[in-house]
């Protein structure tokens, strides 16, 4: 390629430079954009270690990822402590999963996946158990605990004057 004048070179240059510039805060920008729960899933099934660096990036910087993921989602690990996120960072998605509301804002789910089990609670793993043929999965339901009867009880209440 034969360039006529210096300044046609530089022009080129230039415009290569800034069309890279714009491509990749573009693609930055799609990811800003994206929710958390598919930043996270999305992740499983990247290829390329910049994309990968990408979305660890912005998810650490939301807050999604606790001090566990960091250590255990090189190895593919997940264990208690983890978040959902990590976990479908690490596993992807789940072949099915069921939750329910325990509590006012606090949810329980379990995640199923080949070979194991995952209990999370309010987006932590807060159990994980192996999963074996003819074993049922993990209960949603929680047993209603034993409470003591009230202080003010009958016979401490004050009774009127008769």
């Amino acid at each position: 390629m034969k360039f006529t004048t210096p300044k046609t070179a530089a022009t080129l240059l230039l415009s290569a430079l800034f069309s890279a510039s714009a491509w990749a805060d573009d693609a930055n920008n799609n990811i800003s954009q994206m929710k958390n729960i598919d930043l996270c899933v999305n992740y499983s099934t990247l290829e390329s270690e910049a994309d990968k660096k990408a979305y660890f990036d912005e998810l650490n910087k939301r807050g999604q990822l606790s001090y566990k993921d960091l250590e255990r989602l090189e190895k593919r690990e997940v264990g208690t402590s983890s978040t959902i996120c990590g976990m479908y960072m690490a596993l992807g998605k789940p072949l099915a999963e069921q939750s329910r509301q325990i509590r006012p804002m606090t949810f329980k789910a379990v995640h199923v996946y080949p070979d194991m089990y995952y209990v999370s609670q309010s987006g932590m793993i807060v159990d994980v158990l192996e999963r074996k043929e003819g074993v049922m999965p993990p209960s949603l339901s929680v047993d209603t605990p034993k409470v003591q009867p009230s202080p003010m009880h009958e016979h401490n209440m004050i009774k009127p004057a008769q």
